[in-house]
């Protein structure tokens, strides 16, 4: 294999994997026969073609008529998921009352147990009264409500909001159990609320007269979990959906830092690793 060849090679992965197995040895053709007598790089004008037909069909298969069902079965895990998200983060602030934290525990239930409509209708009762706690919180602050609070308090509204909202308009979403599998979503929520307890107990704890913050932890584990859904179609969906509330669950994210710093470099490792895992396990099956 020549030079030329391999560098066309790697620009294809651009496009999707089904489309490279249609028509990747025929492109390759075409680019080949255009080639110049010892050309050992691309031109500049077949790399940004190449970048922009390979970005363009995978916008198409992301967001096309033949990618809704899974964006359906993504919404369908928020729907499931969602609820305990916002509920280890509850029990992360440890200023939450015990009435709303059963609001919580209730609405994982109704959704679990497949009920849309009551689980829908505690999921705006709950959202509401949370937001309203923490309102009033903020107003009863010392230093008043400063700018990075209200940008906070409108993300976890919001997070709040899209819970309640994907439950109103997601039919079936115990569906979202079957397919994550009801065993993992139980390990992984039991991870999460543990590192939930943990943050709560490291708070104002010695670790800060060191630099370390405690919401680093929650952090990391957030960043393993988008790692390891991105392996599937619909996880990715599913990481796009809950990226907001990802973001909202962090508000110290939105100063420029080293918050910043370790959001890169934990999610780049997490997708890195999932990158990397998937193709092991596709070379596998080819091999095989």
């Amino acid at each position: 294999m020549s030079n030329l060849e391999r560098r066309y090679r790697r620009l294809l992965r651009w496009y999707p994997r089904a489309h490279r197995e249609r028509h990747e040895e025929e492109m390759l053709n075409v680019l080949m026969a255009a080639a110049r007598a010892g050309q050992s790089r691309p031109e500049l004008r077949d790399v940004l073609d190449l970048v922009k037909g390979g970005a363009a069909i995978r916008v198409r298969w992301a967001f096309g008529l033949e990618s809704m069902a899974r964006w359906r079965d993504a919404m369908r895990v928020v729907a499931v998921v969602g609820p305990m998200v916002l509920l280890a983060y509850q029990i992360q602030l440890g200023a939450v009352s015990g009435e709303m934290l059963l609001m919580g525990i209730l609405t994982v239930f109704l959704a679990w147990t497949n009920r849309r409509w009551p689980a829908a209708a505690v999921a705006w009762i709950w959202a509401l009264l949370f937001s309203a706690a923490m309102v009033a919180m903020s107003m009863l602050s010392a230093t008043g409500v400063s700018l990075d609070m209200r940008v906070a308090l409108g993300g976890i509204v919001g997070s709040f909001v899209l819970v309640a909202a994907a439950l109103t308009g997601v039919a079936q979403p115990r569906r979202g159990l079957s397919l994550v599998g009801r065993g993992r979503i139980l390990a992984w929520s039991g991870a999460a609320l543990a590192v939930a307890v943990v943050t709560l107990q490291l708070k104002g704890a010695a670790l800060r007269e060191f630099g370390v913050l405690p919401e680093l932890l929650p952090l990391g584990m957030s960043a393993v979990v988008c790692g390891v859904a991105a392996q599937s179609p619909v996880g990715r969906r599913t990481v796009v959906v809950l990226s907001p509330v990802m973001l909202a669950m962090f508000p110290q994210l939105m100063v420029v830092g080293l918050w910043g710093i370790a959001l890169l470099g934990l999610g780049s490792a997490g997708f890195l690793v999932a990158a990397f895992r998937s193709r092991s396990l596709a070379q596998r099956a080819n091999d095989g």
